[in-house]
């Protein structure tokens, strides 16, 4: 009996039950697997051994098959008994059901010649879809908490709604937006790199639409029908499945990725300020920041939005890292200072006091105990927001309480797709996960312009609030940066006109245009990129690295 690891799995997007089984394999990753490109005739992955090559082309396999990685034979079983093997720890839950209510009555449609046998089916093809419509508006999964192979064949079915079943083979009973709850459940699923990965739209348009020659004679493959994905959804916070209580959206560093994807590491340094360790005493503690640095840039709006520049003090660091040491200080430099608090001369060193091995900024510093309070700027903003009270010279409440749970809902949507987004398309090392990315990203523009016609604020409050300040940094930068520094060149923001508008009543909140400063950012940005050139436009660049010499510019 051969073994999981003794198998290899040629696969693709072609068929239900190849998509299904290039799905059970990608999450598992106990076998390895070959997705083949069916429109350009290659295969996808790890270069094939030249033997199991001649294996393969010997025996004539085509996907989806298990075969040998010995030799390339092909294994028998049929797909729903190797998605079992293949990834046991896949719950069969109501695997039978689906196949049996949804993708059977979809299939047979095409073998219907009488009008009267396929309005029948047809009718009870649309109840089957309400049914299960219904079903997911009360779970998030298909039997429960977590997915299982059921999920996985309901999501093969769902993606091909859209590109074949509903023009292909006449099953129009909608499309798959017209069905809120699956077309959820399918974005939801969609997130996991096993789902994305191996979602092929062209390929199975390909296979598809070219093989029923009797359903589409002249072989025409049409442009559209690709439902979008990557828009952004609010089904995990439904099922109350996502921790965003205190407004720092993270990353699992240690969870499933696209291949090539960039995960930012995340902050662990993360005390509260105004507990019993750490009371919001004025003039105690101090910010480190530079103005490049969207995270930073978070913390500096709080902090000057509040009105806290007599409350907390503030060094802005250099907005060039030092090859070795990290994050600098560089006064001679306009807008930035020294170590205002300790006179030193890298980031690191305020690290190195506490005896962590980070380097990241912002860093709140406590100047009494001599520790680090926290160095996640999200948690650094909404600290700011209530920590002084009173003694705040502005009283812009930026959590109001009846909002708060719509302000988390928000932030972490906007962290996950735009803000970090950004940097998973800019700092990808595969195309695929840069275009993974982008679309991401740009869902996530379309999904704010559409929203910020209705509102002022993002979260629909009266003045802006964290929502809107956590969004600020990345949105003020893709004209002059993102654009063209992390390839987000569909459009620009001046060309979004709610999002333009949102802008420029944001530039015009007090603190705002005195805790940005965005020729730091370009010169920040560019000046790490190949030839260290630094953009002379869309907007004039004010602070050039041609004005200064290289011992004071630095590396």
């Amino acid at each position: 009996m051969l073994q999981d690891q003794d198998l290899g799995v040629l696969s693709s997007s072609g068929t239900a039950w190849g998509h299904f089984l290039a799905i059970c394999t990608a999450h598992a990753g106990s076998a390895r697997l070959w997705l083949v490109d069916e429109v350009h005739d290659q295969f996808l992955g790890p270069s094939l051994d030249a033997a199991v090559l001649e294996g393969l082309r010997a025996h004539g396999v085509k996907p989806p098959q298990v075969f040998a990685m010995e030799d390339g034979s092909p294994q028998t079983g049929d797909p729903k008994a190797w998605g079992r093997l293949l990834a046991p720890d896949l719950s069969q839950g109501s695997l039978a059901q689906v196949e049996t209510e949804l993708l059977e009555p979809l299939e047979s449609l095409v073998g219907l010649h009488d009008q009267g046998a396929y309005e029948a089916a047809h009718a009870r093809l649309a109840d089957s879809f309400r049914t299960w419509d219904a079903r997911l508006a009360e779970q998030r999964y298909v039997d429960g908490e977590t997915w299982g192979l059921a999920d996985v064949l309901l999501f093969v079915i769902l993606v091909r709604l859209d590109p074949v079943y509903y023009e292909l083979h006449k099953a129009t009973v909608g499309l798959l937006r017209d069905f809120d709850h699956l077309w959820a459940f399918a974005r939801d699923l969609y997130e996991e790199p096993a789902f994305a990965d191996t979602t092929d739209f062209n390929t199975m348009k390909f296979v598809a639409q070219r093989g029923r020659p009797m359903l589409n004679p002249q072989g025409l493959v049409p442009r559209g029908g690709i439902p979008d994905l990557d828009a952004p959804h609010e089904r995990h916070f439904r099922f109350a499945l996502v921790d965003v209580r205190s407004g720092g959206a993270e990353e699992a560093p240690r969870g499933q990725r696209t291949r090539g994807e960039w995960v930012r590491p995340a902050s662990k340094l993360r005390s509260w300020l105004g507990s019993d360790e750490f009371p919001a005493v004025p003039g105690r503690y101090h910010l480190y920041a530079p103005y490049n640095c969207p995270w930073s840039h978070r913390a500096l709006l709080g902090r000057a939005v509040k009105g806290l520049q007599d409350l907390v003090g503030a060094s802005i660091v250099y907005f060039r890292r030092d090859p070795e040491q990290g994050w600098q200080f560089n006064p001679k430099i306009p807008g930035c200072t020294p170590d205002l608090e300790g006179q030193r001369t890298f980031v690191r060193e305020l690290y190195e006091e506490v005896g962590s091995a980070e380097r990241s900024v912002p860093v709140l510093w406590d100047t009494v105990s001599r520790r680090i309070v926290s160095n996640e700027s999200a948690d650094i903003l909404r600290m700011f927001n209530s920590a002084f009270g009173k003694e705040a010279k502005r009283q812009l409440e930026l959590v109001p309480p009846e909002k708060e749970a719509e302000i988390n809902r928000l932030n972490e949507l906007v962290y996950q797709r735009l803000s970090n987004g950004a940097y998973k398309a800019g700092f990808a090392k595969s195309q695929a996960a840069y275009e993974r990315a982008y679309a991401r990203y740009f869902s996530m523009i379309d999904w704010l312009e559409e929203r910020l016609r209705t509102r002022s604020w993002l979260a629909d409050t009266e003045q802006p609030s964290e929502a809107d300040l956590r969004l600020f940094p990345t949105i003020v930068r893709h004209d002059t940066i993102y654009y063209s520094r992390f390839r987000l060149n569909r459009s620009r923001i001046r060309e979004q006109r709610a999002l333009s508008g949102w802008l420029n009543r944001m530039m015009g909140l007090p603190g705002v245009s005195e805790a940005s400063n965005l020729d730091h950012a370009r010169n920040g940005y560019f000046g790490r990129t190949g030839n260290q050139i630094v953009p002379a436009g869309p907007v004039p660049l004010e602070l050039s690295p041609k004005d200064y010499g290289p011992e004071v510019w630095r590396r």
